[in-house]
């Protein structure tokens, strides 16, 4: 009997202290938390510009070294921490990471000699282990722009000479570049994709004008998503549910405001609207939905980072979630991971990690279980007298 009580007493703390810690993660999301921030550091020099994060908080982009006009391409460890310098490849000198996987491969763009008279000039590339890089092509003048957990590789190419699609999509591991199908023509880019090989980007379509569009998962063919007024959209992130943001002119003239918007391939743009002044843009989007980027506020069309609830809704001014030391505000958002970790710059010049900070009852739930742990402990030992 009495190890049976101890079994049942066990399940009990275990099911309370497992929803306690379990609260931590699903509160996470939340457009409403309020967040700590921890500044990712440098390279060695006075600044750094995230652009990625993934599920256990690595994060890359790029930072100065300290060398007068060098800057590099860099990851960090679990959580922002311990930047690693990536360098760039041989014969350049700056190279910048622009997006990372689960297992921490980074992939982005960095200078090179080209060949033709040795002009320095930018490839694409892909790092193995999350140290070093390798070009992802033999062509000049291309960016890795995203990269999903199989290694496969969005990105474009803009060399002069070049004819046909400009955006690519590679193989496992960064390999094997291919043109994206239904494509038509120069200017086309590819600038994330998701665990199901599906692309997203800006492509030119039978309007003449460039959209917004999402791939099937074999890149065979590319679904024009429209605009939300006006000529022009760009998409910038797609998440595994195939949800995709971006930004999108709002009416046409070439002074069109452009507003961030959330869509898939079954529905119309829904606009996610601005912090009070004219533009926004969405840079990422997380597998509940939750959208971060920036947008202008009333007073002097100022940019701040942003960040919506679950589905896009209800779009929040982050600086009103998180104070950073010494005065600086947070200009843009580019990346979330699943349990509400944000990466944003800041305009400082330095890019700070953001943690939600669980909900009050999150905490209750969590004492409550350490209570109940300790009368376990206290029960046990004194059967065990």
């Amino acid at each position: 009997m009495k190890s049976y009580l101890c079994f049942l007493e066990t399940r009990l703390l275990n099911t309370i202290v497992g929803a306690a810690l379990g609260g931590l993660v699903l509160a996470a999301p939340a457009s409403a938390q309020s967040y700590t921030s921890f500044n990712i550091g440098t390279l060695g020099g006075p600044g750094t510009y995230a652009t990625d994060i993934n599920e256990s908080g690595q994060i890359t982009g790029n930072s100065d070294t300290g060398m007068v006009g060098q800057y590099h391409a860099f990851v960090t460890k679990a959580n922002g921490l311990d930047m690693v310098d990536l360098g760039a490849l041989p014969g350049g000198n700056t190279s910048e990471g622009y997006a990372i996987n689960a297992s921490g491969q980074v992939t982005g763009i960095s200078e090179a000699p080209s060949g033709l008279g040795q002009t320095i000039v930018p490839f694409a590339f892909i790092t193995d282990t999350g140290r070093g890089i390798r070009p992802i092509t033999d062509w000049h003048m291309s960016a890795g722009t995203g990269i999903n957990d199989a290694g496969q590789v969005s990105g474009y190419i803009y060399a002069p000479f070049h004819t046909g699609t400009d955006a690519i999509v590679t193989g496992p591991d960064g390999l094997n570049p291919l043109p994206i199908g239904g494509l038509h023509g120069e200017g086309d880019r590819a600038y994330s994709i998701n665990s199901s090989g599906q692309v997203v980007g800006s492509g030119l379509f039978n309007s003449g004008f460039h959209h917004a569009y999402i791939t099937s998962p074999n890149h065979a063919s590319a679904l024009d998503l429209g605009t939300l007024g006006g000529y022009k959209s760009t998409a910038t992130s797609v998440n595994d549910a195939g949800k995709v943001v971006g930004s999108s002119t709002t009416e046409f003239g070439l002074e069109s405001p452009f507003h961030a918007f959330i869509t898939d391939a079954n529905s119309e743009m829904a606009d996610l609207g601005t912090l009070g002044g004219k533009n926004s843009e969405a840079y990422d989007i997380n597998s509940q939905g939750v959208v971060v980027g920036w947008a202008d506020i009333a007073i002097g069309n100022r940019k701040h980072a942003f960040i919506t609830g679950p589905d896009g809704d209800g779009m929040r001014d982050l600086n009103e979630l998180v104070k950073l030391e010494n005065g600086p505000f947070l200009t843009d958002a580019q990346g979330i991971n699943d349990i509400g970790q944000i990466i944003a710059n800041a305009s400082d010049g330095y890019a700070y990690l953001l943690t939600p900070v669980p909900e009050p009852e999150t905490y209750t739930m969590l004492l409550a279980g350490l209570a109940l742990m300790g009368a376990v402990v206290k029960r046990k030992k004194m059967t065990a007298a």
